[in-house]
């Protein structure tokens, strides 16, 4: 859905159009690279992630989250682990995909991320409110810029490869954990608690 809504701003604001034979390169690509790969200029990013959010608001009834994640999610939850979501998306966007899902009230807090490329800002202003140290804290991330911001602050990271990024991208990074599966996931935070 990503590419299709890419696609949809490419036409209007003149940019490249990601066809199906730029996929793999693009997964292995960093957000900036993949920017100068499609001829985006630095500047037209902050426009774009706003038509981006309008779009996939529009667009979101048709998103549904990975299957086994509900069961993760149950699960950690059960095993009381508090879990929030940090996202560059609206607050708005994820709280719809969460009761299109049947998922309201399953995380402690949503907060969206203001820094495109400074996602560590927004995970050291958590800890600050949480009043708690990197050590005691596990981030689930599925792009290289969440290996790159945990990286900087000492948070131990699990990397899941059924996000846009490439397995080899997100090994680039040197997660602390890669998961290929929920299933995995659930195995990896279960073992790190």
């Amino acid at each position: 859905m990503l590419v299709k809504l890419y696609n949809e701003m490419a036409v209007q604001y003149r940019f490249r159009r990601i066809r199906d034979q730029d996929l793999a390169l693009l997964r292995s690509l960093s957000i900036s690279e993949r920017m100068d790969h499609l001829g985006v200029p630095v500047l037209q990013i902050p426009k774009l992630v706003t038509a981006g959010r309008q779009l996939y608001q529009e667009n979101i009834r048709t998103l549904h989250i990975v299957p086994g994640m509900k069961e993760v999610i149950a699960r950690v939850s059960s095993q009381g682990m508090k879990s929030s979501i940090l996202s560059s998306n609206s607050e708005v966007n994820i709280r719809q995909i969460l009761k299109n899902n049947k998922l309201d009230g399953a995380f402690k807090e949503i907060i969206s991320a203001k820094h495109i490329f400074g996602k560590h800002h927004s995970i050291r202003k958590v800890m600050k409110q949480w009043g708690t140290s990197p050590s005691r804290m596990i981030y689930v991330g599925d792009e290289l810029r969440d290996i790159e911001a945990c990286r900087k602050l000492g948070v131990p990271i699990v990397a899941v490869t059924w996000g846009y990024d490439s397995q080899h991208l997100l090994l680039s990074g040197k997660p602390d954990y890669l998961v290929n599966s929920p299933e995995e996931l659930l195995k990896t935070l279960l073992s790190l608690t």
